[in-house]
Parts: structure tokens; sequence; C-alpha cells
């Protein structure tokens, strides 16, 4: 009789513990059953009373029909209780979610039992229900669009006309640099009286560049050459004017002397050999007598 008492004392209180403590269950909440096409329709599906168990909330599959654009699961103590869904459905008519299988977990990740919501029923409607005009839109005309800059390829492009500007300048400097020009000769201006303004101009020179003095000492003989005599003196080597030694009129060692001055000349300007400012005065004092016997 004693026995029988403590058993059914342990049973009516192993039914109250039952029922005061809270049953697990999922709950499933759905934002609207109605949409259009294209709306994003949130479903979430949540895990109650878990106890701290595990929870594992698989992935709802698309269809056709329905598309799946996001998957969000919620923790609390780095323990998931709920997850939610972003939907979009691309066709009218009536469809229906299918129902959704909860995992619970055990300690050791092994599988405890598994919790199924009820499907969902949901209307998806067309864009245009409703809607007072119903005709379809004109064609809206294209948007014009700055061409973009592209910056750097103008700043290259400017760099380089502006070194083909440079590049031209000093070729045009570098052609117009010359010593001497050819002066014509006319009836108001024989041999004579060009190379004695040349000579002017070359005495500034005695003193101070070799290479320059004789360069334009050679030209003033040549130009006095061809002008006096008509032969393209300008345009011959030292050796061609020698082997025309029958074509000039020369008295005494003048011819001689001449050729060892353009000689020299070139020495000066092709091995660039200094001579002493005495040997250039020398030079220039015989060219300006030379000139002076020739052209009488």
């Amino acid at each position: 009789m004693l026995r029988t008492l403590l058993l059914l004392i342990l049973v009516i209180v192993g039914c109250e513990s039952d029922n005061d403590s809270p049953s697990l269950n999922v709950q499933s909440d759905i934002d609207t059953t109605i949409a259009r096409i294209g709306d994003v329709i949130n479903l979430s599906f949540s895990a109650n009373n878990t106890s701290g168990r595990l929870v594992k909330f698989p992935d709802i599959q698309k269809t056709e029909s329905m598309e799946i654009r996001k998957k969000m699961i919620l923790t609390k103590q780095n323990n998931p209780y709920q997850v939610n869904f972003e939907i979009v459905f691309w066709d009218t008519g009536s469809f229906t979610i299918p129902e959704y299988p909860v995992e619970i977990l055990k300690a050791d990740s092994t599988k405890d039992l598994i919790i199924t919501t009820d499907s969902i029923d949901i209307k998806i409607i067309s864009m245009l229900t409703g809607a007072n005009d119903t005709n379809l839109r004109p064609i809206k005309d294209p948007i014009a669009l700055r061409r973009p800059i592209n910056w750097y390829r103008l700043i290259l492009a400017a760099a380089l006309v502006a070194l083909l500007l440079i590049l031209f300048s000093l070729w045009r400097k570098r052609i117009h640099k010359k010593p001497l020009e050819k002066i014509n000769v006319s009836k108001y201006q024989s041999a004579k009286d060009i190379a004695s303004e040349r000579l002017k101009e070359l005495e500034k020179l005695l003193n101070i560049n070799n290479k320059i003095f004789y360069t334009q000492l050679s030209f003033i003989m040549r130009e006095f050459l061809e002008n006096q005599f008509y032969i393209r003196a300008l345009e011959m080597t030292t050796p061609e004017i020698k082997e025309f030694e029958s074509d000039y009129k020369f008295s005494n060692n003048d011819f001689e002397n001449l050729i060892r001055l353009l000689d020299r000349a070139d020495l000066a300007k092709f091995a660039k050999i200094e001579f002493p400012v005495l040997n250039r005065k020398a030079d220039y004092e015989w060219v300006q007598v030379f000139i002076s016997n020739i052209a009488e």
C-alpha cells in the first residue's frame, strides 16, 4: 500500500514538472501572402525553447518561378535560433512554400529530432492588377551622356606636341645658323669689296677663337676665288682647288701660299689644331695683301 502511494506521488510530481516547463517548438512567419511579381517577401523560421541545443536551418530549394534572394541566420550566444529568407516570385498565380524541416542537434552535433513547419500558401498577382491605366507607356528617348575625358592621354598628347614644337624650333635654328652667307657679285660690289667687308668682321676673332677664325678665313678666300675667277671654289676641297692652278693668274709664290693657308684652315676646322695668335695675325695680313694685289 505504501509503495503504491509513493509511485502515485512521483507520477503526479513528474506531470506537474512537465506542464510547467516550456516545450520546444518552431514558428514560421511571413510578412504577406499576397504580393506582386518582383516584390521581396520576407519569410522567417525561429526555434524556441531549445535549451541550448544546436539548431540547423537548411536551404529552401528555388524553382523556376521562385528565387531565394538572401538567407541570414541569427544567433544568440553563438547558437542559431532563427533564419530569415528573402523570396521573389517571377510568375503570377497561387504557389505553396513547402514544409520546412528544422533539425535539432545534440551537444555532440548528432541529430536529435526534426520539427517540420506547415506549408504556406501565397498568391502572386500582376503588376497591372488594380492599376487605372493598363496601356503601354511610350518608349523614352535615350539620354545623352557626356563622353568621359581621358586626362592621361590628353596630357601625353600635349607633351608630344610640345616636344615636336621644340624639336622643330631647334631644327630651324640649326638651319639658319650659318657662319657666312654668300654675297652675289653685282655691278655695285666687286669681289675685292665683298672680301674686304668680310675681313673687317673677321678681325674681331683674331684673339678669340682659333677654329672659327680659320673657318671664316677659308670661306672668305674660297668666295673671293669664286667671285674673281668664276670657279666654284666654295664647293671644292683644298686638293681640288690645287688641281686648277693653271686657271689662276698668280705671280711669285702666291698660289703655294694660298694652298698652305687653306691647309692650315682645314687642320684648324677638322683636326682642331690650335695656331698661335701671331700666326693668325700673319695669315690675316697676308690675305689682305693677297686680295689687294689680285684685284688690282
